[in-house]
């Protein structure tokens, strides 16, 4: 099959394309990607509340003036002593999670694909992409080396021609625009590696073999067009990102209403100057069983907002990479294409 032309319009709704298809399928590894996340979270609490206690502890000591140096210490290190090694194991299972819902929403993306059962997994997807992603590191590293080498190379030049010039108006400007013209050339720069690398992950996904460079040659032609498509979602994800957060916002605020009336009855008790007391109305406030389910809530719709959003970023590299190499998975990629009868005229393309 040959290589499809590239249309914006697709590329900018693509993850709402797929995710009208199959909508079953899409919410099937949402919900998992949310009870995992959900389990990690919880994890991180249970890992957390022992430092969380000993901080109280520490508190109440420092305020009734029982604690010493000595006793400070020893907290300290039983607190890290008690959660260091399930701190240290919680890094790995994150990325490993990480790893499982990018590989899920790729799969579902580029080939329409949803495992069945529980649809994330731990095999060859993710480790490929575990590759690609730490070439992501390895090439964000360089560049960072490079910036930094250039701006002190800029630096230098623009210190050379005020120096030249016998510190005059016309030096201070030329040095100026020198610092300007070399910021704006690595900003142009990493803009074009960033767009270049970007189908790369659904490259991966899509073959089945690890594809990090290749996507170069899947952007060639169509820079442009994938950059206006980036600039489109990001405005995109600010406007939905501002109108779902006010609404996540409301159920936070019914989430720590109990915590903030507990608060209230504690001033109003004239009790504010235990600390114990504090954390005791803290305590309280949270376990209350409107705050835990308001918390719940909360926590659900800010992380399918994240999952939207995020698959929203993701599906213009995603669909690059499907129009490239010339597999829809049976699907029309070109779904969300304008033609020349709509009020808003033809959606542009590149073939």
């Amino acid at each position: 099959m040959g290589t499809r032309a590239f249309d914006i319009g697709t590329a900018i709704f693509y993850f709402f394309k797929r995710f009208g298809e199959n909508p079953g399928e899409a919410i099937r590894i949402a919900l998992s990607q949310i009870v995992v996340c959900g389990l990690l979270v919880a994890g991180a609490l249970l890992i957390l509340s022992p430092i969380w206690a000993g901080l109280v502890e520490l508190v109440v000591l420092e305020e009734s003036g029982q604690l010493t140096e000595e006793m400070a210490v020893r907290h300290v290190l039983t607190m890290l002593g008690s959660s260091l090694f399930l701190v240290v194991l919680a890094i790995p299972l994150g990325i490993a999670a990480a790893l499982m819902f990018q590989a899920a929403w790729l799969r579902f993306l580029t080939k329409g694909e949803v495992k069945p059962g529980f649809p994330l997994r731990l095999g060859g997807d993710e480790m490929r992409l575990l590759g690609v992603n730490l070439l992501y590191i390895a090439i964000g590293i360089a560049l960072y080396i490079a910036v930094a080498i250039a701006m002190v190379m800029s630096g230098l030049g623009a210190a050379l021609i005020v120096k030249g010039g016998g510190e005059s108006l016309g030096a201070g400007i030329g040095a100026g625009l020198l610092v300007a013209l070399a910021a704006l050339a690595i900003a142009i720069f990493i803009l074009v590696v960033a767009v270049r690398l970007a189908s790369a992950p659904g490259l991966t996904v899509l073959e089945g073999r690890l594809r990090f460079f290749e996507s170069w040659e899947a952007t060639k032609g169509v820079f442009w067009h994938m950059l206006v498509s980036y600039i489109a979602v990001w405005a995109l994800i600010m406007v939905i990102s501002s109108i779902l957060g006010f609404v996540v916002q409301i159920f936070l605020i019914g989430a720590m209403l109990p915590v903030i009336m507990e608060i209230v009855a504690l001033e109003e008790a004239g009790g504010t100057a235990d600390p114990q007391l504090v954390f005791d109305a803290l305590g309280a406030g949270l376990s209350n069983p409107v705050a835990v389910a308001a918390m719940v809530v909360t926590f659900v719709l800010a992380y399918a907002m994240q999952i939207m959003l995020e698959g929203m970023w993701h599906g213009v590299g995603a669909y690059n990479a499907a129009r490239a190499a010339g597999d829809d998975g049976g699907r029309d990629l070109d779904a969300a294409r304008l033609d020349d009868s709509s009020p808003l005229g033809a959606s542009p393309k590149e073939g």
